[in-house]
């Protein structure tokens, strides 16, 4: 589904949505697009009742600000069996359980109950919150162990022991020989500094630095020495007591994953209602319906579409239609807004099994097995034999995998000439007519494609050419006149007859571009004739 995925421009509405949890952004990474219609179902209901818990806390931003905090503070923890954990993976269990209490205490019971919300590894808990005072912080304290907090008082004791003996030694060294240590390892003095006496080789250890320097280091008394190797063989047994609160945590948290796992599935599946709920507040989305044999769009709003056309200051007109039949064929112009039309089913099918709800007014569908697309790609240019083959490989593999699915075609067999194009295309029509469980929509130009039973035939409505040509200045400057056409393009899709065929979107902005009225008049007899049947004339009008 990636190509249908990219047509429909998917990534640029995605980006709204944010989950805020580890496991809520590895979610929407994944951009999954679902097939199971309960796991949808599933979906769709989690998010009614996210909105309608963020709706009755709307009133309490101060909660809603903690619960986006806590669901931010998530650190990704590791879930799996270890018989020893460290300690850094220790502290990321301290830090989930604490957010975790955190955003229960601000969900209410109806909210808590539908994600299986509920108190986890409250003795796993107690235990790491002795480590630290908040969330942001574990250490082994002392009260993990009674051996541990009388070896760490002992071993201050004997830091306290050595920084005097070192203080001593330092003054000593100030006194009789002008040596400022000041708690530096090191001095580099002149040579001249000894020169009246020999250096006490139990209070210095001396050694060249330069031809006129000296590197000077103050040597530990006897004493100091002797505090020094019971500092070691005190530091040893601390490192045996912390192993030992760590492997008894480990062991508790190790019990406890199972637990700590189904903690992780609910806090996730809730961050990704949440942030469904709000993306669906932000553009004025709603609960698709997928129980339709019908797909029906009633403003439909292709976001991306309507963005750029804010930034440029052109107004967005949303889709409504419905269409019933396994193959619907979309003919209109070139500008006449086919390819959006496209975009638009395909990014509504895809947010609603995606699991989210749609900018609409509403829409109708069904949970279709694949969502595809069969086009051109960005950046492709398919000319020639080898754009043809390539084309006709798309049609086979889209063919193959078409059971119970949705696929758009846009400007099918654009690689060869209309005679054929439009042979090709009846032919497709008429296969995806004649069902499969599929829904096929073809967007094309090509005015002589056959008319077979059980498909669709439909148009852009395309220029308003009375109100365009009422509005328009024909003195203007080109960008002018073209922005004004451009007002006056409608983008809805009606029903196809025979009357739209006898008129021509490009022949009339010729006209009003300024096109020799001349050359425009005699266009327009070619295009008529083009109409007659059995004129041979390739009927690709470019309507």
């Amino acid at each position: 589904m990636k190509d249908a995925w990219n047509f429909a421009q998917m990534d640029d509405y995605w980006r709204r949505y944010e989950p805020l949890t580890p496991w809520g952004q590895d979610h929407r990474e994944a951009r999954r697009v679902l097939v199971d219609e309960k796991e949808i179902q599933d979906r769709h209901d989690d998010i009614d009742v996210a909105a309608q818990f963020l709706a009755d806390a709307a009133a309490n931003p101060v909660s809603l600000d903690r619960l986006a905090y806590h669901l931010k503070r998530m650190p990704r923890l590791p879930l799996a069996e270890k018989d020893e954990y460290e300690l850094i993976e220790l502290f990321q269990v301290k830090k989930f359980l604490a957010n975790y209490r955190g955003v229960l205490s601000v969900l209410d019971d109806r909210t808590r109950g539908r994600f299986n919300l509920v108190p986890a590894c409250p003795g796993l808990a107690a235990e790491l919150d002795r480590g630290g005072s908040d969330a942001e912080t574990f250490y082994l304290a002392d009260s993990y162990d009674p051996g541990l907090g009388a070896c760490r008082a002992s071993l201050a004791a004997i830091d306290a022991e050595i920084r005097e003996a070192r203080a001593a030694s330092e003054e000593r060294a100030k006194v009789e020989f002008g040596l400022s240590f000041k708690g530096r390892e090191f001095l580099v003095v002149a040579r001249s500094v000894f020169h009246e006496g020999a250096p006490d080789p139990v209070t210095f250890l001396i050694d060249p630095y330069d031809d006129g320097r000296v590197l000077v280091r103050l040597l530990p008394t006897g004493s100091a020495v002797a505090a020094m190797e019971k500092r070691e063989r005190l530091l040893e047994s601390e490192r045996e007591a912390e192993n030992a609160v760590i492997r008894r945590l480990s062991a508790l948290a190790s019990k406890a994953m199972a637990e700590l796992r189904g903690a992780v599935a609910a806090l996730t599946r809730w961050d990704i209602a949440r942030a469904g709920a709000i993306l669906a507040d932000q553009t004025a989305s709603i609960r698709p319906e997928l129980d339709s044999s019908a797909m029906l769009l009633e403003e439909a709003r292709f976001v991306p579409c309507a963005d750029e056309c804010k930034e440029l200051g052109l107004e967005y007109h949303p889709l409504s239609a419905r269409f019933d039949s396994g193959a619907v064929v979309l003919f209109g112009s070139n500008m006449g807004g086919k390819t959006v039309a496209l975009k638009t089913m395909l990014f509504m099918q895809l947010l609603a099994q995606a699991g989210l709800f749609v900018p609409a007014r509403r829409f109708c569908s069904h949970v279709y097995r694949r969502v595809d697309y069969v086009g051109e790609l960005a950046g492709e240019r398919l000319t020639g034999l080898s754009g043809f083959g390539f084309e006709i490989w798309r049609f086979q593999e889209a063919w193959q995998r078409s059971e119970g699915a949705l696929i758009a075609f846009d400007e099918p067999a654009r690689t060869t000439g209309s005679h054929e194009a439009e042979a090709l295309l009846s032919a497709l029509v008429e296969a995806y007519a004649n069902g499969r469980g599929a829904r096929a929509f073809f967007a094309t130009h090509f005015r002589g494609v056959a008319r077979v039973s059980g498909a669709e035939y439909r148009r852009m409505r395309g220029l308003d050419r009375a109100a365009a040509c009422e509005a328009l200045d024909a003195d203007a400057p080109l960008p002018e006149r073209l922005a004004g056409i451009n007002r006056h393009m409608r983008y809805e899709i009606v029903d196809d007859d025979d009357a739209a065929q006898g008129e021509s979107d490009a022949l009339a902005i010729a006209t009003m571009l300024g096109l020799d009225c001349g050359l425009v008049e005699r266009a327009q007899d070619y295009f008529r004739k083009s109409l007659l049947p059995g004129s041979g004339a390739g009927v690709s009008t470019g309507h």
